[in-house]
């Protein structure tokens, strides 16, 4: 146990809107964490937390998740031991097109581009858990960026928008609700060279 708790360690995540595979962001959301816990011997367990944020004007659910293990184990894989949602399934290693092959993952029927009713996924403010058995003789040196990796270790599927659209997203570990567009430097420069006249005119009175 000593051990575990002592190889634990936990990443947020977000869903990444210029990795959609639509012609423009469809405004679906997500944050997450991933956790990760070496157990013994060539097993580990990976818990990953999602909510979906997605704004309700947009809507859509969840209804698949896809990851990779960024081990040196060729043969690594991982399992779902649980969930917090019964209607998701383990998929095994599954097509995520258009971005490939994935080693594990959750989704509904076990299918992540599909999966029948989307309404059977995570809605819009509801979160859920899924926890996996890791295999991998690495076990031991694994952490919660092997799961990440630069973001494309982690696909997510979305559907059922109140468009009747759908989503296929990758993931990032930036929040892009806080990527603010910077000021041209001209802009900047001109403040301070406001900032710089209001000081001198309380100087001089």
């Amino acid at each position: 146990m000593l051990g575990s708790m002592a190889n634990a360690d936990m990443v947020s995540f977000f869903a990444d809107p210029n990795s959609t595979t639509n012609g423009t962001p469809t405004g679906v959301s997500l944050n997450g964490t991933v956790e990760y816990s070496y157990t013994s011997g060539s097993v580990g367990q990976v818990v990953f937390s999602m909510t979906n944020t997605t704004s309700s004007s947009i809507g859509g659910f969840l209804t698949g998740m896809v990851f990779n293990i960024d081990s040196i184990d060729s043969g690594a894989s991982a399992t779902l031991s649980s969930t917090s949602d019964s209607d998701f399934k383990d998929t095994g290693a599954e097509a995520a097109n258009p971005f490939g092959t994935y080693d594990a993952g959750a989704a509904l029927k076990s299918n992540w581009t599909g999966g029948g009713n989307p309404s059977k996924g995570i809605g819009v403010g509801i979160s859920s858990v899924f926890t996996f058995t890791v295999n991998a003789s690495d076990a031991a040196s694994l952490s919660a960026m092997s799961f990440i990796g630069d973001g494309s270790d982690i696909a997510l599927r979305f559907r059922g928008l109140n468009n009747d659209g759908s989503d296929k997203l990758q993931v990032t570990t930036e929040d892009p609700a806080l990527n603010v567009v910077p000021l041209p430097t001209s802009v900047w420069a001109g403040g301070a060279m406001l900032g710089l006249g209001l000081g001198l005119r309380r100087l001089r009175k």
